[in-house]
């Protein structure tokens, strides 16, 4: 392993040790199906996105360390991109196939690396769930690796929408059950087929989200 990654992995395991107490302190942060998550062989989190305090929650969550994609507008400026960087996480264009974030995507799960893709793309204004993007179903399909659905409540009310300032509130994470991808895996890669993943993976949210809401 180079000097730069030693660095970066020591920087994030750094961060992860000071911020997960802080989390169960102030936020009376819960983290419940922690049995679904596999002790190592890397894994594909999908989890709703409500705020931009979601990755700190979800990497708090995961004993281990976890790689976030990113959509590219958040790299701007020039300090924001390092230091995104040097937490795990890499940038990738919405909108349109964006192959090379794909690639990056689908060599991280091949290395066994935990990695968490928010499937909307975007925050949700009202909590309502949205549509996945077409590219998560691909790199479902293609990886071989576990996929977990996740349902991160309360973190809108920890940094809502357009807010610079955190507030107090209660911030509940689930980890579901690993979703049956091989009867996806077992048919031919088409854009039906992505389509149908996206379907499921968001469907299983949802259920995470009826059954833990409240």
């Amino acid at each position: 392993m180079n000097s730069k990654r030693m660095q970066i992995r020591f920087l994030y395991h750094f961060i992860h040790i000071i911020i997960r107490p802080m989390l169960k302190s102030f936020f009376k942060f819960k983290v419940f199906g922690a049995e679904n998550v596999p002790l190592d062989g890397g894994a594909l989190f999908m989890s709703n996105h409500a705020s931009h305090a979601d990755p700190v929650f979800l990497g708090a969550a995961v004993r281990g360390t976890l790689h976030y994609m990113a959509r590219s507008t958040l790299f701007k400026p020039a300090l924001v991109k390092k230091f995104l960087l040097r937490l795990n996480a890499f940038p990738v264009h919405l909108g349109t196939p964006d192959r090379k974030a794909i690639r990056q995507a689908l060599r991280l799960l091949e290395e066994e690396n935990y990695l968490l893709i928010f499937p909307e793309g975007t925050r949700s204004v009202d909590g309502t769930l949205g549509e996945a993007q077409a590219g998560v179903g691909l790199i479902a399909h293609k990886t071989t690796r576990p996929v977990i659905p996740i349902f991160l409540s309360g973190t809108q009310n920890v940094l809502p929408r357009g807010s610079k300032m955190l507030r107090s509130a209660k911030v509940s994470l689930h980890f579901g059950k690993p979703i049956d991808m091989e009867r996806y895996r077992s048919e031919k890669a088409s854009r039906e087929i992505y389509a149908m993943i996206g379907e499921e993976v968001m469907s299983k949210i949802a259920e995470l989200q009826k059954a833990n809401s409240g």
